[in-house]
């Protein structure tokens, strides 16, 4: 399972002075990119041909200033052109959110959805 990391900055705080829910798609995002990335699916940002289609958190527990947010994705389902990405975030081994995200291969110069590309469907599903 593929693991990224960040650690909490003062900007991501409320003024509660924990992470604001909005943050989490932020650090979601990140995960997802390198991901992407790691994998070889996406090297560049030419390459990332997707658009998020759906977004769902549920919040375990409060993350605070200097925390470090392990984002760990996998891809669970695949259809003609979206697939879904699972997101367990965790500070200390402690499960703070979970979430998925539904994501929908796209070409932005057709402005339309496509199939997913076999090249991404192989490696997001080994």
């Amino acid at each position: 399972m593929f693991v990224h990391r960040e650690r909490v900055r003062f900007r991501d705080l409320d003024p509660m002075g924990h992470v604001n829910n909005a943050v989490f798609l932020t650090y979601i995002e990140s995960a997802r990119v390198e991901f992407l990335r790691h994998l070889g699916a996406a090297p560049t940002l030419d390459d990332m041909g997707i658009i998020v289609a759906r977004a769902e958190i549920d919040f375990r527990a409060p993350v605070r200033l200097g925390d470090e947010v392990e984002v760990s994705v996998s891809a669970s389902r695949f259809g003609d052109k979206s697939f879904d990405l699972e997101h367990e975030l965790r500070v200390d081994g402690k499960v703070v959110a979970e979430a998925k995200t539904v994501l929908v291969s796209y070409d932005y110069s057709k402005r339309e959805p496509v199939p997913i590309p076999d090249e991404w469907r192989e490696k997001l599903a080994a």
